[in-house]
């Protein structure tokens, strides 16, 4: 026989206190998603456009192979290859965009937009 410390002690009919208080988003329609969204607010996960410059790495952009535009990587946000002194900004986990592209991004969510890590550690 196994032990089972809940049935053991007593709490194998222990009711969820919290079941009643959580939201079932799946099944929810339109309108009450949209009234849900009104009653919580806007939520911003983004950071300041002071912290961004802050805490992220800055370089300039320097093409010194002959490579053709298309073997290079684009930035991931405008899709653009990157010309010679771009500015550059790289993430905490490496990822490289233009350095305006990634700001707007991180006001919005503070999220890398290739890996989904914690972009900038603040």
């Amino acid at each position: 026989m196994l032990f089972d410390p809940f049935i053991y002690h007593g709490m194998a009919e222990m009711h969820d206190r919290h079941r009643d208080m959580r939201l079932d988003v799946d099944n929810m329609s339109y309108e009450e998603l949209l009234a849900l969204g009104e009653r919580i607010g806007d939520v911003s996960t983004g950071l300041s456009e002071e912290t961004i410059m802050k805490c992220m790495k800055h370089r300039k952009f320097l093409a010194i192979s002959e490579e053709s535009p298309a073997d290079m990587e684009p930035c991931c946000v405008c899709q653009e290859v990157y010309a010679d002194e771009d500015d550059i900004g790289t993430l905490d986990c490496g990822h490289d965009f233009h350095t305006s592209c990634i700001k707007q991004w991180l006001m919005q969510k503070n999220l890398c937009p290739i890996c989904k890590t914690t972009a900038l550690l603040t």
